[in-house]
């Protein structure tokens, strides 16, 4: 585990419906680190996420942030402290761009000046500024995603929890938005299917299989060619600019 980590996963678990989703998950995230979370499907990447965005409290094991735990943070501040891009789906039905990205930025308290420039800012950073405006209800699911993008960047917490943020978003926005939060410098844990914008964006990986941590480091060591087909079942090996694929593995 990383030295003096700002965020300490210690023996997490988690069952649900007699299924282990999470079996004894311990890692830490390096202070300005763009950090992968790796796994297929089932692996429990997502019920991880919800866990540390305090979606899910029904886990064993410890959380800790600055070396407190999760459950002792009050909710304004941790919300402050971490903010989280998911996949649970909200209506914003009645609610305008601005208005959306308004709410995120709630536990900072801040003059309403401020948070009208941040709000436009990062609307315009993800294309939107345009249409700040409008019912938000009428976006796309890629335009939702880039709107909720704006939210987070708009707020800027210490540490970024990115539950796979390319879904709905077209390759152009994919790099954009990760480009605009790796510049900022925070603290990041995002949940990948795609291994090439891993290698792009992470310094370090976490990988999961099964609900247990098969493997943390580099990514050049944790995407081995055993791993990638044990765990992914695919022919391919890690290279700098990407994860070179053959094919399936077959049975």
């Amino acid at each position: 585990m990383a030295s003096d980590p700002i965020l300490a996963v210690e023996a997490v678990g988690l069952k649900k419906g007699g299924s282990t989703l999470l079996d004894n998950v311990s890692f830490g995230l390096e202070r300005g680190r763009f950090h992968a979370l790796l796994g297929p499907n089932g692996a429990g990447k997502s019920s991880l996420m919800r866990i540390l965005y305090r979606a899910e409290t029904d886990n064993s094991g410890t959380v800790a942030v600055e070396g407190r735990s999760l459950r002792d943070w009050p909710r304004k501040a941790y919300a402050a402290k971490l903010g989280a891009l998911v996949q649970e789906a909200v209506s914003l039905s009645g609610l305008s761009l601005a208005e959306v990205v308004g709410l995120g930025l709630l536990p900072l308290a801040l003059p309403r000046a401020e948070a009208a420039a941040r709000s436009a800012e990062a609307l315009a950073l993800v294309g939107l500024g345009a249409r700040a405006g409008e019912d938000a209800a009428h976006l796309s699911g890629g335009e939702q995603q880039r709107l909720f993008f704006a939210q987070l960047l708009a707020l800027d917490p210490d540490i970024y929890i990115l539950d796979e943020p390319h879904n709905h978003l077209d390759l152009h926005y994919q790099y954009v938005l990760l480009d605009a939060v790796k510049q900022r410098g925070k603290t990041v844990l995002a949940s990948f299917h795609d291994l090439t914008l891993a290698t792009r964006f992470c310094d370090r990986a976490f990988l999961l299989d099964g609900g247990k941590l098969v493997a943390a480091g580099p990514l050049e060591a944790v995407l081995t060619r055993e791993r990638l087909a044990s765990v992914y079942r695919i022919d391919a090996d890690f290279r700098a600019d990407g994860v070179q694929i053959r094919g399936a593995i077959a049975g």
